[in-house]
């Protein structure tokens, strides 16, 4: 070949080309920044709009459809959701990957825009737009514990908050779980009516005396002077000696109805760790940072902070995402040494020690060049680039297998080894290229995967893609010169085979009645492909979206009742935490009450009182006494005992995300029809064995104390309806004064009642209101309470009304469940205008399971273009592609042994990628065949010498790219850094599922590939005899 030719010519420029990729290569690998998942952007975008004290019917008809209305106009909108909550609207617009984030920002700014002139005039803030972004999710999360005073607790984690926030990489620190000082003014209403005095002119009083207003500027004589009135309180103690009123000339001050706190915010959320109050400081990085880097320095921070917390205080680090890709880049390290062993070891046995080493460097150079690529693409090494990397490592030396094999063989017959590198190469240069290019095109139409899966899975055929090329450059370039200049043959084997002669007879004799037999050699391999796609249809591990792992987190969420406060929530919380506290292998136990644990919250930054979340987090894998999925199957079974809430046990899902294995949509137009189906429905299949978690976000009847205001009355005593509403406000709530200033610190000024006097209706129906008399009168006089109940919340999708239904699976395949709910669900009777939909996994299933069949037949269309272009025959052409089809077999035999369920992505891309691996083999071993009938041999020797000669190049193939994988396919690997076996990978259960695809597929199709293919080629052959034969006879009559 003239690229090979070109580099055995230039000696020099290849070494030297070998140095610079080898500084590159580990310049590249050093730098390249390490990440969790890839850094996509997710392509949501948030409409929030906030409307205080608004019930959710007002707020989905003043706000929610208003704005609906205008976003339906929108281009590329996959769906439209949204909830409408007490006080508040979300509206979360999903747009086609494809987008520009920027742009569907823009798009939706401009469609709020044209929506404000229909929305409420007193609203106080525009509708908020807002973004998801993936890469400012946290890296880390520590939690600050210990059985100490709040405000130390904080003060503690304020420290480190402005501490880790200095660290180069760290984008932000979120505190959560402390609450903030507040200076609180509490009014006593006895004295208050004793004066008579009104909330409104309370709170007109302070907010006129804590002022700082500029008055300009003064010259006097030749100095120029700033002018200030610094009305500021400078202490809280300053507010008891204010003037409130003057009464008959006599001062009344605020000590005389009020006293002031200096105290906290009321609580809306506990926050404990391991049973211990605690502060949660949440640490994300900037796009691009090398998350090992950044979580290096934070530790080190934390381990010199640990010798200054006060007595008592204890930091744990409850979230750790570096530690899962450190542990991925040490298995790609593992692996790349493992498999420079493996294959030193079994090439060892066929050609030698020194040339063993020429095959291995193809692994180590391919990778240094493709860190090189990556880096220049601006790809992160994160979870689906490192695991490519490590399914690459098997099929790296697969190319430098067949160059160096052929050269060593030239060697063998007597040739030199410059004239052997320069014979063996244009041998088998181009059928090296082209088994090359049809893996590639196996991958490459996985790069066209759509959606947010597309997005996060997209690198696996792009670092494929890169890595393979780089293989077959070290292939063509640095292999044949390494070879030219150092190849050395084995003792004693010039002349002759280094494959063991035993084997090769038992092959040849195979092969010869193979060959005798050749119908029934086809048939039986046909016959075992039916059998076992007919074994594996009535005896199958059932199907998969993704496989089912043993989780390191899970999550226990809790709703109590709508309406239930937050001692009723946080009561819950603690039963949950002490069944939790019983199990050895869970570490860390966060709860949080009065969080919300979905991610549609309401979008008001409200805390729901009746919500909670324990967060579990399992000791390390080796350490613990059973698997994860048993400890939360016994925690579901005790929890389950708990009365007055749902709870549901999940587990931290993997990958992208997909929703839960069970959701059913019910949509229509009235709320109250729509619950009532929904209460059929998880009657209908709440018994479904497997199905765990039920539950709906149908928030039901929400209790509400109304003020109906008699507007007559309220009239002639010269009130108005919102001077009472601000009065109930004030009392209840409390009312913002302003600000008090500590340093660089702001805490709010707030007038209310004591807690002891906002503890029923009773107290307000007692709230005193000023009337135009100037005397205050009591609520009661202009308004009757009452007790009423609502919704909570109103959902929708795509402008209906919806109601959603949600259950996850445990001890049985998701699939199964499904199809059971969905056969029960089938007689739900439905009133007209009203849909039934199964989303969440399922949806994701079907187009992942779309997409990849479409993937396939375009990767089988591809290869076919490249084979007919290599042997410019279709007849040839369709032996190869019959290897493709009778992988199969492998695949469901590997199945089948290992109890795996065909997974919809990870089989799937497995059999995608064995499409173009099974074809390499067949590839070279068809070319030979053609070279040897060119140079004169009978089609029996053809066959059965091609045969013997790449029996070598073959095995050796296939057990290299087989052993590559072995460790991922079982867990098993070898620890260089601690020199210890590690038994049960995490990767191995994630990505198992294809290692087993591939690895079956490939050894069955190797088997068939050194009898079947050459049988074919014999079959064919006779095929065109046969019809050369018939021709002249046609002629002649």
């Amino acid at each position: 070949m003239l690229l090979s030719n070109a580099a055995i010519g230039h000696r020099s420029t290849v070494f030297t080309l070998m140095f610079f990729a080898i500084v590159a290569g580990l310049y590249s690998y050093l730098t390249l920044p390490r990440e969790s998942t890839p850094d996509i952007t997710i392509p949501y975008v948030l409409v929030v709009t906030s409307y205080e004290g608004v019930a959710p019917a007002d707020i989905e008809t003043l706000i929610t459809r208003p704005i609906e209305r205008k976003l339906k106009g929108l281009k590329d909108v996959e769906k439209i959701r949204s909830v409408s909550a007490e006080g508040s609207s979300m509206i979360t617009i999903e747009f086609n990957p494809k987008v520009d984030i920027d742009n569907a920002l823009q798009w939706v700014r401009d469609k709020v825009d044209q929506a404000k002139g229909d929305l409420p005039d007193d609203l106080e803030n525009d509708p908020s737009i807002l973004e998801i972004n993936f890469s400012e999710f946290p890296i880390l999360m520590v939690a600050v514990s210990g059985d100490v005073n709040e405000a130390v607790l904080k003060g503690v984690g304020e420290e480190l908050q402005d501490r880790i926030e200095e660290i180069p990489g760290v984008l932000d620190v979120v505190l959560t779980g402390g609450r903030e000082r507040q200076i609180r003014v509490e009014f006593d209403p006895e004295r208050m009516a004793a004066y008579q005095l009104s909330f409104t002119e309370i709170l007109a009083a302070i907010s006129q005396e804590n002022v700082n207003i500029p008055g300009g500027s003064i010259d006097i004589g030749r100095g120029k002077y700033l002018l200030r009135v610094p009305g500021e309180f400078t202490d809280p103690a300053i507010i008891d000696n204010l003037v409130l009123v003057a009464r008959d000339g006599r001062p009344i001050y605020f000590k005389d109805v009020a006293t002031v706190r200096d105290t906290f915010e009321d609580r809306q959320s506990y926050a404990r760790l391991n049973g211990n109050q605690s502060v949660t400081l949440a640490v994300k990085k900037r796009t691009g940072e090398n998350i090992i880097a950044v979580a290096d320095q934070v530790f080190a921070l934390l381990s010199a902070a640990r010798d200054q917390l006060p007595p008592g205080i204890e930091l744990a680090v409850t979230m750790n995402q570096s530690k899962d890709i450190r542990r991925m880049v040490s298995e790609l390290e593992n692996n790349i040494l493992t498999g420079l062993i493996l294959v030193v070891a079994v090439i060892f046995l066929f050609l030698g020690v020194m040339n063993s080493i020429f095959v291995a460097l193809a692994i180590p150079f391919s990778m240094l060049l493709s860190f090189v690529v990556l880096q220049a693409f601006g790809i992160t090494l994160n979870m689906v680039v490192l695991f490519s990397l490590i399914l690459a490592l098997g099929m790296l030396v697969d190319n430098a297998i067949v160059i160096v094999e052929n050269i060593y063989r030239h060697v063998q017959e007597g040739a030199d080894r410059t004239a052997a590198a320069r014979m063996a190469v244009s041998e088998v240069g181009w059928p090296v290229i082209s088994s090359t290019l049809t893996t590639l095109c196996a991958f490459l139409p996985m790069i066209f995967w759509p959606g947010i899966m597309g997005e996060f899975m997209k690198f696996l055929p792009i670092t494929l893609i890169i890595t393979l090329t780089a293989s077959l450059f070290v292939a063509l370039v640095i292999n044949p010169v390494i070879c030219a200049n150092f190849m050395t043959l084995r003792p004693g084997s010039k002349g002759g085979p280094t494959v063991d002669p035993w084997l090769l007879r038992a092959y040849q004799r195979t092969l010869e009645v193979a060959l005798a037999h050749r119908a029934l050699t086809v048939f039986v391999a046909l016959f075992f492909l039916v059998t076992i796609s007919g074994v594996y249809g009535l005896m199958g591990h059932g199907v998969e979206l993704f496989p089912d792992t043993e989780p390191n987190n899970a999550y226990v969420e809790i709703q109590a009742p709508e309406g239930a406060n937050l001692e009723t929530s946080d009561a819950l919380a603690r039963a949950v935490e002490a069944v939790t506290r019983n199990e050895p292998d869970i570490e860390f136990s966060i709860a949080e009450v009065g969080v919300s644990a979905s991610a549609e919250a309401g979008g008001d930054g409200s805390s729901p009182a009746n919500q909670s979340k324990i967060s579990l987090n399992f000791v390390e894998r080796a350490s613990r006494r059973e698997d994860s999925n048993r400890v939360l199957g016994r925690i579901r079974a005790q929890v389950a005992k708990l009365s007055g809430a749902e709870l549901k046990v999940e587990k931290q899902k993997e990958g992208p995300p997909t929703g839960a294995p069970v959701s059913i949509e019910l949509s229509g137009e009235d709320i109250v029809t729509l619950g009532l189906l929904a209460d059929q429905a998880k009657g209908l299949i709440e018994e479904v064995p497997g199905l765990v978690d039920l539950k709906d976000d149908l928030t039901k009847a929400k209790p509400e104390i109304r003020v109906l205001v008699d507007r007559e009355k309220a009239t002639l005593l010269g009130l108005s309806t919102a001077a009472i509403s601000n009065t109930v406000k004030a009392a209840i709530s409390g009312s913002k004064l302003g600000v008090y200033r500590e340093g660089k610190d702001e805490y709010d000024i707030v007038a209310r009642l004591p807690a002891a006097r906002r503890q029923g209706t009773a107290d307000i129906e007692n709230l005193l209101v000023p009337s135009r008399s100037g005397g205050p009168v009591p609520l009661s006089s202009v308004a009757r309470i009452e007790l009423a109940t609502g919704f909570g919340s109103i959902r929708h999708l795509d402008q209906k009304r919806v109601v959603t239904l949600t259950a996850n699976t445990f001890g049985r395949n998701s699939n199964e469940v499904l199809q059971e709910v969905q056969a029960r669900l089938a007689g739900l009777a439905l009133p007209a205008g009203y849909k039934i939909n199964f989303s969440g996994e399922q949806e994701e299933q079907q187009k992942a399971s779309a997409f990849l069949a479409k993937a396939f037949i375009a990767a089988l269309f591809l290869i076919v273009l490249v084979l007919v272009t290599q042997f410019n025959s279709l007849g040839q052409t369709f032996i190869v592609m019959t290897s493709v089809v009778l992988s199969l077999s492998g695949v469901f035999l590997g199945l089948l042994l290992t109890a795996t369920p065909f997974g919809i992505i990870m089989t799937g891309i497995g059999v995608i990628s064995l499409a173009g691996v099974v074809v390499n083999n067949a590839i070279v071993l068809i070319d030979y065949i053609n070279q040897l009938r060119g140079q004169g041999l009978e089609l029996q020797d053809a066959l059965v010498r091609a045969g013997l000669v790449r029996f070598r190049p073959v095995m050796l193939t296939a057990v290299t790219t087989i052993l590559g994988l072995l460790p991922m396919a079982v867990g098993v690997s070898f620890d260089f850094k601690s020199f210890s076996w590690e038994i049960g990978g995490e990767s191995a259960q994630w990505w198992g599922p294809m290692a087993v695809a591939v690895i079956f597929g490939l050894a069955v199709a190797t088997l068939l590939t050194l009898v079947v293919v050459p049988v074919l080629y014999a079959l064919l052959e006779g095929a065109r005899a046969r019809r050369a034969a018939r021709r002249p006879v046609r002629g002649e009559s």
